[in-house]
């Protein structure tokens, strides 16, 4: 029986707010506490597609997963609305996510914990990803 696995997970951090009058300060001190590799953080509204400080979180997570394929990558976010503009954009990247071993982990809200892309798990995201964008609506 092999020994169990005892590599410590590399997290990735993302914390965003919409506009530069909002604060970051409880998001950044959530994934210090979390104990994140690195920090990613924009003030930028979903609306605008392009977010450069996300793109160089997933592209970090990649390159982590690359060069030790065995230790769990994680993109850690405080809450589910901090990532996508809407609920198809969300879905897309919980694909991509999943599709590059990388596990997505949230903070807070009814997903607290890592997300599980199987059974139950999968239907509760899409549900709360449609809510989202109709309460941002």
């Amino acid at each position: 029986m092999p020994p169990p696995r005892t590599e410590r997970p590399v997290r990735i951090g993302y914390a965003r707010t919409s506009t530069a009058r909002q604060e970051l300060s409880s998001q950044l001190e959530a994934l210090h506490r979390a104990q994140c590799h690195k920090v990613f953080k924009e003030q930028i509204s979903t609306r605008v597609k392009i977010r450069p400080e996300l793109e160089k979180a997933l592209a970090l997570a990649h390159q982590f997963k690359e060069a030790a394929p065995e230790t769990p990558v994680i993109l850690t976010v405080h809450e589910l609305k901090r990532l996508a503009r809407n609920a198809a954009e969300l879905m897309t990247l919980s694909a991509e996510l999943q599709a590059g071993g990388i596990q997505l982990e949230l903070l807070t809200g009814p997903l607290t914990g890592i997300y599980d892309p199987n059974g139950m798990g999968a239907m509760f995201f899409a549900v709360l990803a449609v809510a989202g964008q109709i309460e941002r609506n």
